[in-house]
């Protein structure tokens, strides 16, 4: 009796264990159905398809023409004399500033796929997309390409559409009416860049906010600014591409020889020689790297801050650092910020000081400049660091400010508006020298 009783309850058991498994099926069937049902939906996308060149059209397209008005100002460089404006994308301008308060643009060097330059004697180092190139300007007006290491930028990419061997490279994009697209709600979604990719193109949720210009760009030898991408030491060019340092000597142009590659971190972004050493600014912190051995790079210290973008000078036993929000620079941070390096190892925060969304900054004695972005051009007196927010000399406001080259009691700044040029050889005095607009409508 007792053997029946005890089958039936397990045979009872059995059933409810199905039926309880049929139920859960039913229910996670009903879930999964209403998700998809609920998640899915038609959106309208303004699909944007790359324009591709050629990478032989691409390699033969540098030459020289007479002075062209700038329309976007990009990186910077100084050197006996001569100023060098790069024209993002397009090329580089040569003034010649002899005389700052009279500046004189003498020829404009065609370049595609440039947005950084360095100038060595009687060389002129940049970017074509995915190579380097060497040009001799011993005669600006006669500049000639001497040099190519190909394909050495292999990081290079325009949101994320690298150089193809048979397509070439997306050298522009193209609006090409509106997409349907379905999608689901429980997919990744809109990219932080404001779209998807959709076939063989992006589709945007705001075209207004896509820039062309933005989607093609990844920046004793002459002075550069504070956000180059390229930096000169000795016989050696260091260049930044994407998560890596790239050292290439440069002792012969004609032959330039490109050295094994160092791995330093994601989002490195401008580099600052210091005599054997390199100070390079990212959006995680301040990567400091040995050059003693110019062909390999070694990282001594790593300072870390909050994520922002990060470009850095170094003065003596200090270096002076901005961090600035905005959507590339995944932050909310706006800031200088002051650091002993006395021991490089162990770089320390010395003090901070607000700013509204400090770009490059450059220091000659005790002035330091601040482009703060929107907000204009500040000068400090930074004597004392420990009060620099307390010794405001001047502030420019009316002009929007991204680099500049403190030198020789001249500083050379560039801004969306333009080239501008100061006297601060009288720190109490600091006047206007010179200015060359753009001609892209901003004031």
């Amino acid at each position: 009796m007792k053997a029946l009783i005890l089958q039936i309850l397990i045979r009872q058991k059995e059933k409810i264990i199905w039926f309880l498994s049929i139920a859960l099926l039913i229910i996670v069937g009903f879930f999964a159905g209403g998700c998809t049902e609920d998640c899915e939906q038609q959106t309208q996308y303004f699909y944007m398809e790359p324009v591709y060149t050629s990478l032989s059209e691409i390699r033969t397209a540098v030459n020289v023409t007479e002075p062209v008005e700038i329309k976007h100002t990009g990186k910077i460089f100084f050197k006996d004399n001569l100023l060098f404006v790069n024209e993002p994308n397009e090329g580089i301008h040569v003034i010649d500033n002899s005389d700052p308060s009279n500046p004189s643009p003498i020829a404009f060097i065609t370049v595609p796929g440039s947005f950084d330059l360095a100038v060595k004697g009687n060389v002129l180092f940049t970017d074509s997309y995915i190579d380097l190139i060497a040009i001799d300007i011993t005669d600006v007006r006669n500049a000639n390409e001497i040099d190519r290491i190909e394909n050495l930028f292999d990081g290079y990419n325009s949101y994320g559409f690298y150089a193809d061997p048979q397509l070439g490279i997306v050298t522009d994009w193209e609006e090409s009416g509106m997409v349907d697209v379905i999608e689901s709600d429980c997919a990744e979604g809109i990219e932080a860049w404001g779209g998807i990719y959709y076939e063989s193109g992006l589709a945007m949720a705001d075209a207004s906010g896509f820039s062309r210009q933005s989607a093609i760009a990844p920046s004793n030898p002459g002075v550069g600014g504070s956000m180059a991408r390229f930096a000169l030491s000795g016989d050696f060019l260091y260049a930044i591409d994407a998560d890596k340092l790239q050292p290439v000597d440069v002792s012969l142009p004609s032959a330039m020889t490109a050295a094994d590659e160092t791995v330093v971190n994601w989002g490195i972004e401008t580099i600052f020689p210091n005599n054997d050493v390199l100070f390079i600014g990212a959006q995680d912190g301040m990567y400091i790297m040995d050059i003693s051995n110019p062909s390999a790079p070694d990282l001594i210290s790593n300072y870390q801050h909050v994520n922002s973008c990060d470009p850095v000078i170094v003065d003596g036993d200090l270096a002076f650092v901005t961090l600035r929000s905005g959507t590339e620079c995944q932050g909310f941070t706006n800031q200088l910020e002051v650091i002993d390096i006395s021991d490089l190892k162990t770089p320390r925060l010395l003090h901070t000081y607000a700013m509204d969304n400090p770009h490059g900054l450059g220091k000659e004695g005790d002035a330091l400049f601040i482009c703060d972005g929107a907000s204009g051009l500040k000068v400090y007196d930074a004597s004392d660091v420990s009060v620099i927010d307390k010794n405001q000399l001047v502030h420019y406001s009316d002009i929007q400010a991204f680099d500049i080259i403190p030198f020789n009691n001249v500083a050379m700044m560039i801004g969306a508006n333009g080239l501008y040029q100061y006297d601060y050889s009288d720190l109490n005095d600091i006047k206007l020298l010179s200015q060359i607009k753009v001609s892209n409508g901003i004031e």
